[in-house]
């Protein structure tokens, strides 16, 4: 003889486990997705730290060689210029100088870096960083305010390094 009792769960009890996960996937995907995208900056404020330490050394290496490296062409002065720092673009010539980034950035630099340069002083006043090489960066320094909403608008990842202090 068979046993006339059927063993599992109803209709009912399914549909309320369903409706369950549903609510818990509701509240945690928006969650999680906001982890992604912080996650996703503080990579980018790492690199852009790493262009301005590479920026920094290879100026100081251009220094210890005796060369000044100036704006642009032509020894053009100004209070400030930039370092383009793309993957391809890796060899900057200061005068008689040579500043290979790659030595200093390692040889897997991928990304689009831009560091912005006192002259008077050759010290690297910030960096910035993006993984789209086709993206051109803007010549403003970034707060985390203007990095999250860059990254939520945009979906633009953009890396600062200082970060501008919050006024």
């Amino acid at each position: 003889m068979r046993n006339s009792k059927v063993k599992g769960f109803t209709l009912i009890e399914l549909i309320v486990v369903i409706a369950i996960i549903g609510i818990l996937a509701a509240i945690l995907v928006p969650s999680m997705l906001g982890y992604v995208r912080n996650a996703r900056i503080s990579s980018a404020n790492a690199n852009a730290k790493l262009v301005h330490t590479s920026v920094s050394a290879a100026l100081t290496q251009c220094s210890i060689a005796g060369e000044r490296p100036v704006a642009g062409g032509n020894n053009q002065q100004a209070t400030e210029f930039s370092v383009n720092v793309t993957e391809g673009s890796l060899v900057k010539n200061w005068g008689d100088y040579k500043a290979d980034l790659e030595t200093y950035l390692g040889n897997n630099y991928t990304g689009n870096g831009l560091a912005y340069v006192n002259s008077k002083s050759f010290a690297v006043s910030y960096a910035l960083w993006t993984a789209d090489k086709d993206q051109t960066l803007s010549a403003t320094q970034l707060d985390a305010a203007t990095q999250e909403s860059m990254a939520k608008d945009d979906g633009l990842i953009v890396g600062c390094y200082p970060l501008k202090s919050g006024t």
